[in-house]
């Protein structure tokens, strides 16, 4: 009933019991123990009916204590099962979780554009929660109510053939129909899940830009769009519920009409003194046990649905591999990172885009410590430029080089520790002031943290908060200003100390007074380091060593301020029209 796909998708997460293997032994021994103690209760039942009520007979109360050593055993071994196996199925769940997670965060840039977060967020969550169902009580449900459903149909025909016949009457009328709803609710169970996933992206999504929302009074829409993508995902899970109540009936209904002619027959049985009370009750006890078992089943099958369409979906991110990864021939330099930079006839398209070329031919070479500005109107190509040296991207012709040595020879751990990135659009997560700067180095002291703040003027924001340093700033840094934000950037790049500065924009968002300070503090950073600097202020440009001028993926002046006012027109009119002499 189960698509061979879907069924190896959800084997390839169960293998993550193997590192757990002598504890998930000790609950199937548990689930064996439980399961046969539940079979022996109808028998010892059955026996102090027969024994345990006669009058005058010896030893009545044995068979009342045997029913209770059996039932305190069956809890006891219960209770044990239902904690391995639980134990189990977090754990298993928390790896799946912790690997899913380590995958995502080592994709490149290009497949961060082809999946959606919300969704990711909601793979996360949702399905694996359906595989922690399967792994910590579906798979040893199945495995118990296998064990009773072949125990429980033994038993009955040990206790009389003549009534197991009777009560399976009713099984084939019940089998057919069984297998069509569930087939059908497999679909249903991945339309439903795969809904779920999209109206969380798109939560996600609004959720992200909130200020963008509100600014142009969008609310009203994105709250309809949501409803409407709820209600969607609503309507597809109904469809599962449907089914489900659907075969719950088909079970239900042929299992009732089991018992009834089960209990007609064994009346006349029992009347014509062909079994004794004792036998009618232990078959009635393991007719109940075969139900349960059944119905149990059905449950369970609809859970092993389910998961099977999310272990597909995990197993689609866990299998996926990211394009840029550190080579097997990487090459540790022997000496530490200096900051020569070379482009060499470097070509670029996008993977998505490959029909448009954004950096087209392109030849610079920065000597260490220089600093470089990259102007040019929007689309030029100068973030692209900024993302290859990073190695966000691989460059599609040409090579660029640090210190001699081709970025995609270099470790990434090395390459990209080698650099401080200061982002115009500045990301700051929920934590505290403090430990914002402490991103940018993990390792660093508290006095260096201090330091850090000190140097990108973060002291001066950060006297007016609660709790100073320790003050917490909100999902995405809510709670402070754009500017506020882009120092919490810049104290990041001053604590990395890093040979290669990248700054895009870093002052932007920052008032006249501010941005002269605080250009002070980037000097004395920038000072023996490589700097790269995408600029749209006047300030920043006439700072810098050279200024490379770039034009739909070309470079097409490199020189100062002064050299190409004179000889590149189109930068004179750019400078003229854009900058800003702060």
């Amino acid at each position: 009933m189960l698509s061979t796909m879907k069924v190896h998708s959800l084997w390839s997460l169960l293998v993550y019991i193997r590192p757990y293997k002598r504890l998930a032994m000790w609950a199937a021994v548990a689930l064996v123990v439980a399961s046969v103690n539940l079979l022996l209760l109808p028998v010892s039942a059955r026996y102090m009916m027969d024994f345990g009520f006669v009058k005058d007979a010896q030893n009545n109360e044995f068979y009342f204590v045997l029913v209770a050593i059996v039932s305190t055993l069956s809890a006891l071994s219960t209770a044990w099962r239902y904690y391995l196996v639980s134990w189990l199925g977090e754990r298993v769940v928390a790896d799946i979780r912790s690997k899913l997670f380590a995958k995502i965060l080592s994709f490149d840039l290009n497949q961060f554009e082809t999946i959606k977060v919300g969704e990711v967020l909601s793979r996360l969550t949702t399905d694996t929660s359906l595989v922690q169902q399967v792994v910590g009580i579906s798979v040893s449900m199945a495995i118990r109510n296998v064990i009773q459903l072949v125990g429980a149909f033994c038993m009955l025909l040990v206790t009389s053939v003549y009534l197991t016949c009777v009560f399976l009457f009713s099984v084939p009328a019940m089998l057919i129909p069984f297998y069509l709803v569930m087939k059908r609710q497999r679909v249903l169970s991945r339309i439903g899940q795969d809904k779920m996933a999209l109206s969380s992206s798109y939560a996600g999504e609004t959720l992200f830009a909130i200020h963008v929302t509100q600014a142009f009074t969008h609310e009203p829409y994105d709250n309809q769009l949501f409803s409407n993508s709820v209600e969607n995902a609503f309507k597809a899970q109904l469809k599962r519920i449907r089914m489900r109540s659907v075969l719950t009936v088909v079970v239900t209904l042929g299992i009732t009409l089991g018992f009834l002619l089960v209990f007609w027959t064994g009346s006349q049985l029992l009347n014509n003194e062909q079994i004794t009370r004792g036998q009618l009750v232990q078959f009635f006890a393991y007719a109940v046990i075969l139900s349960s078992a059944l119905i149990a089943m059905a449950d369970v099958m609809g859970d092993v649905q389910r998961a099977c369409g999310a272990s597909e979906r995990l197993v689609e991110l866990l299998s996926m591999e990211p394009s840029i990864v550190t080579r097997k021939d990487a090459i540790e330099p022997k000496v530490p990172i200096q900051g020569d930079i070379s482009y060499n006839n470097v070509v670029f398209a996008y993977p998505n885009r490959p029909e448009r070329t954004v950096i087209n031919e392109v030849s610079i070479q920065i000597k260490s410590g220089q600093n470089i500005a990259f102007v040019g109107h929007s689309g030029a190509g100068k973030t692209t430029m900024l993302q290859l040296l990073l190695r966000f991207y691989e460059a599609k012709f040409g090579d660029i080089t640090i210190d001699g040595i081709a970025v995609d020879r270099l470790p990434l751990k090395t390459l990209r520790g080698a650099m401080s990135f200061v982002p115009q659009e500045v990301v700051v997560f929920s934590g505290t002031v403090y430990e914002n700067i402490l991103y940018g180095y993990p390792e660093a002291s508290r006095a260096q943290v201090l330091a850090a703040g000190k140097l990108a003027l973060v002291d001066e924001f950060v006297a007016n908060l609660p709790d100073g340093y320790d003050t917490v700033v909100g999902e995405r840094g809510m709670r402070l200003s754009g500017g506020q934000r882009q120092r919490l950037a810049i104290a990041r790049a001053f604590l990395r100390d890093a040979p290669i500065l990248l700054l895009d924009e870093a002052t932007s968002n920052l008032d006249a007074k501010n941005e002269r300070l605080l250009q002070k503090a980037l000097q004395k950073l920038m000072k023996g380091r490589t700097t790269l600097v995408i600029a749209h202020r006047l300030s920043t440009v006439k700072q810098a060593d050279q200024i490379v001028f770039m034009q739909h993926g070309r470079v097409l002046a490199v020189g100062n301020h002064e050299y190409l006012m004179e000889h590149c027109p189109e930068y004179a009119y750019l400078s003229n029209l854009q900058f800003i002499d702060a």
